[in-house]
């Protein structure tokens, strides 16, 4: 179970032991039976909104980017995904966001907002990945409203992945009741693997947050236990892992479930 505690200013906290989490299974207390604390080398994907509402957003959703990558390691990879009417891979992996940078400099945004499509192709991209520690972000201002799998076909495929998403909702104030489930979306993915989601009015405070977000990139938790009691094969299990104590200014950040194989 990775487990991922920053301050409120995205820095990981360190020093922290088992006896200092509280993990649930079905709301059942768990016996923590093994722990350690990694910093690993990390695969990185960028899914990236080139539909047409992102026109007047693109230059600083390009910044945050850029502020995410900032703390790649010699180790990392990362590649770019990019979606409007359909998702397209734009880049292999690669050991530095050159690359990424070159596309997104003459990408045009145009067209709708395939964003399940997007993610989905991502997810698969993951699989080349050589790193074990595997994050999505994604950077989007809308709702979906072209993709050909639907939001519970993508959630399927999540239930078997150990992939962390972060999300970056750029949401005008004046929405139309299509787009207004756009955050909802973002929130879910984010909540469902144990990523981050902040949602911003404002495209100028998008190069600030992911900053932010990468300071955690490499270090995280990881908490082992035998679910009691074990359940049925197939069964989805609700968990959640608090720290009893610890500072308000602590976000935790994990995965709420899984499905018992």
């Amino acid at each position: 179970m990775p487990v991922t505690v920053t301050e409120n200013s995205g820095k990981p906290v360190l020093g922290l032991d088992k006896k200092d989490f509280v993990l649930t299974d079905e709301k059942v207390p768990q016996d923590i039976m093994s722990f350690s604390r990694e910093n690993a080398p990390v695969s990185i994907g960028i899914v990236f909104d080139l539909s047409g509402s992102m026109t007047n957003k693109i230059a600083k959703a390009r910044a945050a980017v850029r502020e995410f990558l900032r703390y790649l390691e010699a180790q990392d990879e990362v590649f770019l995904a990019t979606f409007s009417d359909r998702a397209q891979q734009r880049t292999e992996f690669a050991s530095d966001d050159a690359a990424i940078f070159h596309e997104l400099l003459f990408a045009q945004p145009e067209g709708s907002t395939a964003l399940i499509d997007a993610v989905a192709l991502a997810v698969r991209t993951m699989r080349k990945a050589r790193n074990d520690r595997r994050v999505l972000l994604i950077v989007s201002d809308g709702e979906d409203n072209h993709s050909r799998l639907s939001k519970r076909e993508l959630w399927r495929i999540l239930e078997e992945t150990e992939i962390q998403i972060h999300a970056l909702g750029i949401h005008d104030r004046v929405r139309s009741m299509r787009e207004a489930g756009g955050p909802q979306t973002l929130e879910d993915l984010a909540k469902m693997t144990g990523g981050e989601h902040h949602m911003v009015d404002d495209a100028g405070e998008l190069p600030g947050l992911a900053a932010k977000m990468g300071l955690s990139l490499h270090d995280r938790y990881l908490l082992g236990y035998r679910p009691t009691p074990s359940g049925a094969a197939g069964k989805w299990r609700r968990i959640r892992v608090k720290l009893p104590g610890a500072p308000r200014s602590y976000q935790i950040y994990a995965r709420t479930g899984y499905r018992m194989p």
